[in-house]
């Protein structure tokens, strides 16, 4: 793997997007800047696969002791073993510095799939990113009028019944005050659900960064001039990911969200995004759990596509002996630290 230079650089996300699994926003440049305000270092690498080469991005962390965490957020961007197989083995004989290599390919999850990986000496670590483990993804390239007949009957419903409601979704402006809007919703909605939220500075980094970049937006569901749900879509090449989301609780009968996700979709229809990924939902086996504490958004979702796709997950390459007690303590502690002192995630 070679270093990208400065002009691919700058074109990383055109480079991402030609990847074998579609590139992913998580692997967009845009990501990477937000992650190197957060403690991470961003490095920008070409795996040569065959004939063609892949845009990796990893981020880099120095951890006291123990020397080097890579980690490739939905990366690399390869979907078949073989392929990773061979990233694996030119990490193993590069590893530098690097204690550990994290990595999330987009492989689909199977017993085959998972029992390679373990012939490779990697271990199934906890996973980071919510829709890496399953998640659900909506086709944008037939027509609206196909999209939305493919969607259950109660989503098709909620739809109009929003429509007719007079709920509007509004593209929204890159500012101060829609940016405190919407961290407000996934406020309320954290307060009901009970989830962590990072605190406002990420957010706002990760907004302003990619809609500086043309890489994300924000749409707000109003009625009238209140505003009742927010949705965050980042995107790279013809990949879209609903990143954040947020919404009160007032005139939810109304169905808010649902034409949201609809007005969304369309919007990144109209730019060339193909794949809308509503960004996780429990594994496939625990869907009609109603003890799930994420049951209800199961619900919403899969109003969208009731077919849920799980891939292999995060895996670590251990790269030195320290990884031993990274995996026994370290990454516990260093997760607390940030968690309890600086007031953020590790990851």
């Amino acid at each position: 793997m070679r270093p990208a230079s400065e002009d691919e650089i700058k074109r990383w996300d055109e480079l991402v997007s030609a990847n074998p699994d579609g590139g992913d926003p998580l692997q967009g440049r845009a990501f990477a800047e937000t992650k190197a305000r957060f403690g991470w270092k961003p490095f920008y690498g070409l795996l040569t696969v065959g004939e063609s080469e892949v845009a990796v991005l990893h981020l880099i962390r120095n951890v006291s002791g123990l020397g080097e965490l890579w980690y490739a957020p939905k990366g690399p961007g390869i979907t078949a073993v073989g392929q990773f197989e061979k990233y694996i083995d030119l990490k193993r004989q590069h590893a530098g510095h690097a204690f550990l290599l994290k990595s999330e390919p987009q492989i689909l999850k199977s017993a085959e799939a998972e029992a390679a990986l373990r012939r490779q000496k990697l271990v199934k670590a906890r996973d980071i990113q919510f829709n890496q483990t399953a998640t659900v993804l909506v086709d944008l390239k037939p027509s609206e009028d196909d999209i939305i007949a493919s969607f259950k009957q109660k989503a098709r419903y909620n739809v109009r019944y929003a429509e007719k409601h007079g709920i509007t979704v509004e593209v929204a402006e890159s500012t101060e005050a829609n940016w405190r809007q919407m961290y407000a919703l996934m406020q309320a909605t954290q307060a009901r659900a009970g989830f962590y939220l990072r605190d406002y500075s990420y957010f706002e980094t990760f907004w302003k960064e990619h809609a500086k970049r043309g890489s994300g937006q924000l749409f707000f569901a109003k009625l009238e001039d209140q505003v009742l749900a927010g949705v965050f879509a980042a995107f790279v090449g013809k990949k879209g990911l609903y990143k954040d989301g947020g919404s009160t609780r007032e005139h939810s009968n109304f169905q808010a969200p649902y034409l949201l996700q609809w007005e969304v979709m369309r919007w990144l229809k109209s730019k060339g995004i193909e794949t809308y990924d509503l960004h996780g939902v429990p594994p496939a086996d625990r869907l009609e759990d109603e003890t799930h504490p994420l049951h209800s958004l199961v619900l919403f979702k899969t109003g969208f596509n009731a077919e849920v796709t799980e891939y292999i997950g995060t895996w670590d390459l251990p790269l030195s002996p320290a990884y031993g007690r990274w995996r026994k303590y370290g990454e516990r502690l260093a997760m607390i630290y940030s968690h309890r002192i600086k007031k953020q995630l590790f990851y």
